[in-house]
Order: C-alpha cells, then sequence, then structure tokens
C-alpha cells in the first residue's frame, strides 16, 4: 500500500522584499516638428509685449504694353492688412500635496511639469500642422489629381506613391517655389508605402538632417515624419436624425433628442438637418461647452478632446477635422447615415520651409507657476504651465503650401 504525504501550503510572500526603481516609468511622446519648418522672424517684435503683428501685402502691378505719346492708366498701389494675432492661450493645472512631496519617492512636481511643457507643445505642433487647410484651394491635392473623383482621398499604394511626389512639385514649381526649400510631412501610413516602394532601401532617401523628425529627403523634399497632422472624418445622415439617435466620435456619444435633457452630449433634434447640425457643429467648436438650449455640454474629459477638432457645417454633412490625430474612431446608430471611408482622410502638409509664421510668447517648459494652496485651507501646491502663442499664414504663405489628402484606409 503507498501512503501518500500532504503538506501544508506555503505563504512565503510576505518574505520576498519589494525594490522600487530609481526612475520612474518612461513616457513616449510625439515628436514635435514645428520649428524646423516654421518662420519665428516676427516673434522678436511680441516676445515680451502685444499681441499683434501686422505684415501688409501689396497689390501686384502688372506689365504692359507701351505706345510712344501715349499715356499709360495708372495701376492702383495698395497694401493690405495681414495680422499674426498672439490668440492661442493653452494651460494645464495640477495640484500636489506636501504630504505626497515629502512620501513619493520620486520628484512629482518635476516629472509631471516636464511632461505638461510636452503635451502644450504637442498642441501648437498639432496647430502649426492644421495650416495645411489655409492653403490655397489650387495647392489641393485630392483624388481627382490622380484620375478619381474632387474632394475624395487618395488610396495611396505603392503604385502611386511617386506619382503623388510629382503632384506636389508640379504645385510648387507653379508657385515658384525653390527647389532646396521644399518638404513634405508624412504619415506613418504615408513613410509605409514609400518604405515599400523604395524596396527598404534607406539609401534612396538620402542623408538626414539634425532636424527634429526628418527622416530624409525624396523627389527634393525633405521628409518630416509626424504622428500629429489633422485628419478628419465625414457624417451624412440619409434624413434628419431622430430621438435617441447616436453618433460616437473617438469615444465621445452625441445624441439627439426631441428635448433637450441634460445628458452630457445631447443635441436638439429639430425638424430641419440643417439646423440639427448646426447644434452639434456649435457644441463642437464651442470647445464642447453646451447651452444647455441646443446643446448639453459634455464632460470636462471630453471637453479637452473636442478642444483640438474643428467642425464644419457642410447643410446636409457634419465635417470633422481632428489636430494630432491620425485615425479618428467613428461609429453611427443609423446604418443609413454613413461615415464614408472616402472622406476619411490624412491632410498632410507640404509647401516651402518658413512658409508658415509663428510667435511664442512663453515656453511652457519654463514659464511655470507655482503657488502654495494653504489660503485654499489645502496644505500644496498648483502648478500650472503656460503657453501663449500665434500662428499664421500670410497671404504670400498661403501660395507656398499645400495640403495632401490621403485615405485613412490606404
Amino acid at each position: 500500500m503507498i501512503v501518500l504525504q500532504t503538506y501544508m501550503a506555503n505563504s512565503l510572500t510576505a518574505a520576498s522584499p519589494t525594490y522600487w526603481s530609481a526612475n520612474a516609468g518612461i513616457k513616449l511622446y510625439k515628436t514635435i516638428i514645428f520649428r524646423a519648418i516654421t518662420d519665428f522672424s516676427e516673434e522678436s517684435l511680441i516676445k515680451n509685449n502685444g499681441r499683434i503683428v501686422d505684415r501688409p501685402y501689396r497689390a501686384d502691378v502688372v506689365g504692359e504694353d507701351y505706345t510712344k505719346g501715349t499715356a499709360l492708366t495708372a495701376q492702383d498701389l495698395t497694401y493690405s492688412s495681414d495680422q499674426l494675432t498672439l490668440n492661442k492661450l493653452k494651460a494645464l493645472l495640477m495640484y500636489v500635496d506636501d504630504v505626497d512631496k515629502l512620501q513619493n519617492k520620486y520628484n512629482t512636481v518635476r516629472l509631471w511639469a516636464e511632461e505638461a511643457g510636452r503635451r502644450l507643445g504637442i498642441i501648437a505642433d498639432g496647430d502649426i500642422l492644421y495650416e495645411a487647410w489655409n492653403a490655397q484651394s489650387a495647392n489641393e491635392i485630392d483624388a481627382s489629381e490622380l484620375g478619381g473623383t474632387a474632394t475624395e482621398g487618395i488610396s495611396l499604394t505603392t503604385s502611386n506613391v511617386a506619382e503623388v511626389f510629382g503632384e506636389i512639385n508640379e504645385i510648387l514649381d507653379n508657385e515658384n517655389v525653390p527647389d532646396d526649400e521644399r518638404y513634405l510631412v508624412i504619415s506613418s501610413l504615408f513613410r509605409n508605402k514609400l518604405w515599400q516602394y523604395i524596396g527598404g532601401k534607406e539609401s534612396q532617401l538620402g542623408d538626414k538632417t539634425g532636424e527634429t523628425g526628418n527622416i530624409g529627403q525624396y523627389a527634393g523634399l525633405k521628409l518630416y515624419k509626424s504622428t500629429n497632422s489633422t485628419s478628419s472624418a465625414r457624417w451624412t445622415p440619409a434624413d434628419n436624425p431622430t430621438d435617441e439617435d447616436t453618433i460616437t466620435v473617438e469615444g465621445i456619444t452625441f445624441t439627439f433628442q426631441s428635448v433637450i435633457g441634460a445628458v452630457a452630449g445631447n443635441i436638439l433634434q429639430t425638424t430641419s438637418l440643417a439646423v440639427t447640425i448646426d447644434n452639434i457643429v456649435a457644441l463642437i467648436n464651442a470647445g464642447g461647452v453646451g447651452d444647455d438650449t441646443n446643446y448639453v455640454s459634455l464632460s470636462t474629459a471630453n471637453q479637452r478632446t473636442v478642444q483640438n477638432w474643428v467642425a464644419v457645417d457642410g447643410a446636409t454633412y457634419l465635417e470633422i477635422r481632428f489636430k494630432g490625430v491620425a485615425n479618428p474612431t467613428t461609429s453611427g446608430s443609423e446604418s443609413a447615415d454613413t461615415w464614408d471611408a472616402k472622406y476619411e482622410i490624412q491632410s498632410l502638409l507640404f509647401g516651402r520651409k518658413n512658409g508658415i509664421s509663428a510667435a511664442i510668447q512663453t515656453d511652457p517648459m519654463v514659464d511655470v507657476a507655482m503657488a502654495s494652496t494653504v489660503s485654499a485651507g489645502k496644505r500644496g501646491t498648483n502648478v500650472l504651465p503656460l503657453l501663449v502663442y500665434g500662428v499664421k499664414t500670410f497671404n504670400q504663405g498661403t501660395k507656398e503650401i499645400g495640403r495632401l489628402e490621403i485615405r485613412t484606409d490606404s
């Protein structure tokens, strides 16, 4: 007979020590490239004071035939105001209790203050890349340039990626942009197609510069890789949404209601599709803050998200442009109300370096206000970095930049 010995279950975990790393966990951030492509020549004028820089542009004059003894008609000489305004104010409030300062292993204030500076810089970078939408319409490259339909995005493939470079250079040639001042900001999707096209031969991209985000050059264009460009999506309802219909955009739900109610994201569903779309556009462009009559405020977290969106009212459709989002997610409760893939587009900026202008008055990595909260009854510190800046594509600049429309499902 075999006798099986039984043992008590061991419990030794309490004897195993926990060791804390010398460093807090590392975070990865989007690459900020705007300093490599942006003109800051006006910044010195308003670095320490002021709000507006005016760079007036001149009307064109035209050479014409002259006949001896016959007077010419004088051409009008006019200046038109063109202003860069420091109207973008971005901040981020954090609170750290003194008890946590005493007991935390890591310098919590420093770590999050540094992160806040990076987050605010990424917002500014997204604003500058959004300037692709301020290029003159003749400098837009969509599917029509490659044999498709106007306003639709290009289905980028290894077969047509070289053609895209040709279209960009043709536009810049026509605008007399110097060959050595041209660039293209590419997305991860675009880089993937280009990489496949050149067969993974990095030598075909030439030497990289020391500029942040530069991955080399192709077809005469300096290439800057960014995951912070603007994308867009278009919702086209079959008819006016009915009561309780919803659309969900980047995880935020908007609900159409015949009676407005008080639930975050409610949109008054009127008897007119155009007016209903007016209401959702107004909510988004108000940064998610409602009027409680036609639309209800989003949650605080969702307001922070939509502050980086731009809603465009198409009367029969809603277009949303997402700064810093490469591939937006969208859905809806009604199958007949479409988010059409041909309008889900990455808008990539190309053009002449320094064609876009900017000025920054505060550096959020340096200009961090810290103040005691004792007067409010809390023993701790408020930490508040601030970024004040302006972005402007002046009149001439609109001719020097362009927008490349690539379908996100490429």
